[in-house]
């Protein structure tokens, strides 16, 4: 019975520390959002949050189209979108995370706002940047670098005259000189991909 007890109390300890703290707003790309890791359902992220905390909905998507998903902690700091894998839909298991709510913290310092600068220096070397004024404009892709397949994020210059060459269905570097002149930051709504 004594080793029973030891054995709860070290447990419980356990699940009170670091990455089972349900008051852990860490994202640490590439493991964890939080609690949420992944390969977990719409149930397991229930029972780490409480059932009250996730609402089940019509996500907005890419082009105009909705998706299934989730909202976590709705309308609060900590608010995030789950998107379900549209291949496994009746379990609902997550597939990508958007970071809402401005408590949510990336382990490497990663935030809404940043630079494309800053972003070099947490990707290890330059990206790529869409060009501006399309659908898919100010996507960055990371390949290569240590974003890569991890997080989907959106820049937006902070300039409002943005030259042609800067604009439409082109690739280009976070280190040319023209696009770092409109200076371009993160937009929020980063998403974590948890594939």
């Amino acid at each position: 019975m004594r080793f029973l007890l030891l054995f709860l109390a070290s447990f419980a300890t356990i699940l009170s520390a670091g990455e089972f703290d349900p008051a852990d707003n860490t994202i640490v790309l590439g493991k964890r959002v939080g609690l949420i890791k992944s390969g977990m359902t719409s149930t397991d992220i229930e029972r780490a949050y409480g059932k009250q905390n996730l609402r089940l909905q019509k996500l907005p998507g890419a082009e105009g189209e909705e998706i299934d998903g989730a909202k976590l902690f709705a309308d609060t700091d900590r608010e995030l979108e789950i998107i379900w894998d549209p291949e496994k839909e009746k379990t609902k298991v997550v597939f990508d995370i958007r970071v809402i709510g401005k408590a949510w913290k990336f382990e490497n310092g990663l935030k809404s706002g940043m630079s494309a600068e800053e972003v070099e220096k947490i990707n290890g070397k330059p990206f790529q940047i869409a060009g501006f004024s399309w659908d898919y404009g100010g996507y960055a892709n990371f390949k290569g670098g240590k974003l890569d397949a991890k997080v989907s994020i959106r820049f937006s210059p902070s300039s409002d005259e943005v030259p042609d060459y800067l604009q439409g269905d082109k690739q280009l570097s976070s280190s040319d000189k023209k696009l770092r002149a409109v200076k371009p930051l993160v937009d929020e709504g980063i998403t974590v991909f948890m594939r």
